[in-house]
């Protein structure tokens, strides 16, 4: 309602008049507002008006439980994103760590293949044939083992973004904010 209205009203309604020597009969004045009162309460205007008020604070209080519970679902959002990065980290740094472990291998492997060139060289034919095919056996072996760990590595960041964005979306859906 304006702050008219709330003025107007409060003026309808107000029962007390200043005594004047001249004027208006108190008593005529006093029952003419109380039917202006009743007049206004009592039509449809004034139940509008009740009506309208009841709903209006309804609203406003619906309004603050879903804001606050937006915020609570936000705020668990937020925790669980937090939650999912700090593991995903974790994942990330053994996995790294697999690599650096697997990098020392592939140095072992240089260190070897080069030990094998050099004894590659002292050897008969023959011998030369078998560790030929040693190190490709080798090298295969390892070509394998690194396609293996991409792979796996490939795969676990594509589930990891597939689980952030389906608890974002479902936090989303929750809250019945636009996907």
């Amino acid at each position: 309602m304006s702050s008219r209205g709330q003025s107007l009203s409060m003026f309808v309604v107000q029962r007390t008049f200043t005594r004047v020597r001249r004027g208006y009969d108190p008593d005529e004045v006093d029952r003419h507002l109380e039917r202006v009162s009743r007049w206004f309460t009592g039509t449809e205007v004034g139940e509008s008006l009740t009506k309208e008020r009841t709903r209006l604070a309804e609203l406003q209080q619906a309004a603050e439980g879903a804001r606050t519970e937006a915020e609570a679902t936000l705020e668990g959002a937020r925790t669980l994103a937090d939650e999912l990065v700090a593991r995903a980290r974790a994942e990330a740094r053994e996995i790294v760590a697999q690599a650096e472990a697997e990098a020392a291998a592939n140095e072992v492997l240089v260190a070897a293949r080069a030990e094998a060139e050099r004894v590659l060289a002292e050897v008969p034919a023959e011998r030369a044939r078998l560790l030929a095919e040693a190190r490709a056996e080798i090298d295969a072996e390892a070509a394998q083992r690194r396609a293996a760990a991409d792979a796996e590595l490939e795969a676990y960041v594509a589930r990891r973004r597939r689980e952030a964005d389906r608890l974002v979306e479902g936090a989303r859906r929750q809250r019945g904010f636009p996907g």
